[in-house]
């Protein structure tokens, strides 16, 4: 039987510890603060900030949620600015896409590194990129907790990252070339993708196409860090096909492989950025 990567019990067991290191920087006289910032009126990015919120809050973390519904890039770079010089945010989180018509690169490139927990700015993918410290993307970091915890080894292994995106895919790829693993990295659209797959050990998608990997494109005993959601009414799937699940010996469920980690991993950034 394959093991799983219980995402959801590992989020508990995090939540758990950032619980108590929380409590003893308060009783040092520092409250890690977060700030959430918002645009647009897209409900499902609303109800999840709020859930970021509620889940900062419970730890006890000192939490600003902006919501700007309608807004310019100027007002939405000035804000992050203002949240730059506060003393109270050690953490600043720019919730992506953007509202219609918004500058991504400019909002992002506006949080200052010391702030920039989420990982979304170019000046924290060069440093991915490069080796060096920085607070790197959630997603990455889900990734590589659940690796620790489940102890698996990241070096040595030919990973097949198959997304492309600067959240997650990219930041990925570029932290594990500085790991020792031999990395391909293909867009969702690449044909070459079920050809490449055959020699990975560790696949990693996020192909924004539910089942787009099959049993016949992977090998036995390969890893599987599926990142999709890919919805169907109330149904989540992922970008893997559940038979592949037979010939894989480690795999991240979808629902409750990565994505319930997102918030703790940014929480715990929030808190290294207050410890400083």
């Amino acid at each position: 039987m394959p093991v799983v990567l219980d995402g959801r019990e590992t989020t508990s067991k995090v939540m758990e510890e950032l619980t108590a290191e929380v409590a003893e920087l308060v009783e040092k006289g520092t409250t890690p603060g977060l700030a959430l910032v918002l645009t647009g009126e897209d409900k499902y990015s609303a109800r999840y900030v709020k859930l970021k919120k509620k889940r900062a809050e419970s730890i006890g973390m000192y939490c600003e949620f902006h919501h700007l519904e309608q807004t310019t890039d100027e007002e939405l770079v000035a804000l992050v600015e203002k949240l730059n010089e506060d003393p109270n945010i050690h953490g600043i989180m720019v919730q992506l896409p953007l509202a219609k018509g918004l500058d991504e690169l400019k909002a992002v490139d506006a949080i200052d590194p010391e702030k920039d927990v989420d990982g979304l700015s170019p000046n924290t993918l060069g440093k991915v990129l490069m080796g060096e410290n920085c607070y790197t993307p959630a997603g990455v970091e889900a990734i590589m907790e659940l690796f620790k915890r489940y102890d698996l080894d990241v070096e040595g292994k030919h990973w097949l990252v198959a997304g492309e995106t600067n959240f997650l895919s990219k930041p990925l790829a570029a932290y594990l070339m500085n790991k020792k693993a031999r990395v391909t990295q293909a867009g969702p659209k690449c044909p070459h993708i079920p050809e490449l797959a055959k020699s990975a050990d560790v696949i990693s998608t996020e192909m924004f196409k539910k089942h787009a990997i099959t049993a016949d494109m992977v090998k036995d005993g390969v890893i599987i860090i599926d990142n999709g959601n890919n919805y169907e009414g109330k149904k989540v799937f992922g970008d893997v096909d559940p038979a592949v699940l037979e010939k894989a010996s480690v795999y991240t469920p979808v629902p409750g492989g990565t994505g319930p980690m997102l918030i703790a991993m940014l929480l715990r950034n929030t808190l290294k950025a207050a410890s400083k």
